[in-house]
């Protein structure tokens, strides 16, 4: 039995509703759709400057002005998939493209649990399954045309291929995910990585074995360097077995040359930078929306037992750094606070600019946070796969300088998927008719809660992520 007819009845109704009430381009659909459809009409040759991902979504970036044919080629695909929603002239109908996304994505999500959890009971995979696919952030994006459907699906799809061992298929999926968002070639990595250590069977101990032996640090050391060791001394057989991969990472380098940097258009307002809080919010992003799974009675025991000398001073040592770099690198984007259609927007007024202290009294429960989502990560998890999962969220989320809400749905998933269902399937199904609820709530306030801006009187505004 599966759930996935579950997923597309939610998908139909709510893609029914907001394409009746919102059949016009909205927020950044006014740039992505005219692009496509200019993509549609043969007219390679115009690139809207606002936009600022590569034309994975909808066409291909100008090649008269860059003279350069290779977008094309890339991006060909995206073309041939519109033409097979019948006239991709109106925003509904490229709007299905993210639907049939959304749609895949249950089985990818499914297989991976599946995979990661094998002891785990095939119901309570599919409803963990579906509880990841309705994540209310990422499942709002499935009925807008943005990117971000296209780009979880195939970086997941690229991870779900790579743990098949089927490595030529998981690096063009890579290459794919490129198209939709550039900082994808991170979590590509991170996959070549996983693959890499699959192909020369390199075992991954568990972070928590490895901490427990005398002289953790220098058990951590050795892993490391066991593993480069071992991948010098095989490397004619990952180089060829993971090509596609290479290809990728090589011609994503390429394309850091040619285009002078990683951002496409719209430079100015996406200027990369330190932006080290961001780890923190998406901490408290994660202990929110994956509470039921993390508050179990082991974790909150574990917590709440006798603190030890050691276990203080190291949280003083992460508060004090944590103050450092929240004092001296938190940035407030001038889109974070103009724009109030999105709910960072309020996230930022109504809690960290209601007293300058705020920022810093939030120290504690940042701590508490990584606390209780670090643990079941090291528990589950290997420790180079953990130390690939940190390092990307810190090349990812630290050098953007606007707090979005989008750009953590990656690293939510691909969390979730190491933790994997919980025993007692009742939480899993909590999180379920959390989700749905506030997806009921986040729908409602986009379609029938418009309001109208003082000083652009006329246009309805929308609520959304």
């Amino acid at each position: 039995m599966t759930l996935l007819p579950v997923h597309c009845a939610l998908l139909a109704c709510t893609a029914a509703l907001v394409n009746h009430h919102v059949p016009d381009p909205y927020m950044d659909e006014i740039f992505h759709i005219p692009q496509a459809q200019r993509y549609c009409s043969n007219d390679f040759a115009t690139w809207d400057p606002k936009l600022t991902t590569p034309p994975g979504l909808h066409g291909i970036k100008e090649w008269k002005e860059r003279e350069h044919i290779l977008n094309f080629v890339i991006d060909y695909y995206r073309y041939l998939i519109s033409r097979l929603f019948s006239l991709c002239n109106t925003t509904v109908n490229l709007r299905i493209i993210n639907l049939v996304f959304a749609i895949c994505l249950y089985p990818v999500i499914r297989r991976l649990v599946q995979l990661h959890h094998p002891q785990t009971h095939r119901w309570t995979q599919h409803a963990f399954t579906l509880a990841l696919v309705w994540f209310p952030v990422g499942f709002f994006y499935n009925f807008v045309y943005y990117t971000d459907p296209g780009s979880t699906l195939f970086v997941l799809l690229c991870y779900l291929l790579a743990k098949e061992n089927r490595y030529t298929l998981a690096g063009l999926s890579g290459l794919i995910s490129l198209t939709f968002r550039q900082t994808n070639v991170i979590w590509v990595c991170v996959t070549m990585v996983i693959s890499m250590m699959d192909v020369i069977s390199f075992q991954d101990q568990p972070l928590v074995s490895l901490w427990s032996q005398q002289q953790p640090s220098i058990a951590l050391l050795n892993v490391i360097r066991q593993l480069i060791v071992q991948t010098l001394q095989q490397y004619p057989l990952w180089i060829k077995k993971l090509y596609m991969f290479l290809l990728t990472i090589m011609g994503f380098a390429a394309f850091l040359v040619w285009n002078n940097g990683i951002v496409l258009g719209d430079r100015s307002n996406h200027i990369a930078g330190l932006h080290f809080p961001q780890l923190f919010y998406f901490s408290s992003f994660l202990s929110f929306f994956a509470a039921p799974w993390l508050l179990t009675s082991e974790n909150v025991r574990s917590f709440f037992s006798r603190p030890s000398w050691k276990g203080i001073f190291t949280s003083l040592i992460l508060a004090a750094n944590m103050y450092y770099l929240i004092d001296h690198y938190t940035y407030e984007h001038p889109f974070l606070l103009s724009d109030n259609r999105h709910y960072t927007f309020y996230v930022w007024k109504k809690i960290y600019r209601r007293h300058w202290s705020i920022r810093y009294l939030l120290i504690p429960f940042y701590i508490i946070s990584g606390w209780f989502n670090l643990r079941p990560l090291v528990h589950h998890t290997g420790f180079l796969v953990c130390l690939g999962y940190l390092l990307a969220l810190v090349l990812t989320l630290v050098p953007s300088p606007l707090l979005e809400f989008r750009y953590f749905i990656i690293p939510f998933l691909f969390y979730c998927i190491q933790l994997g269902p919980p025993q007692r399937i009742e939480r899993t199904w909590m999180v379920v008719f959390t989700y749905t609820l506030i997806h009921i709530i986040t729908i409602y306030l986009y379609l029938y809660k418009p309001f109208e801006w003082i000083h652009e009187p006329g246009p309805l505004q929308r609520f959304m992520w």
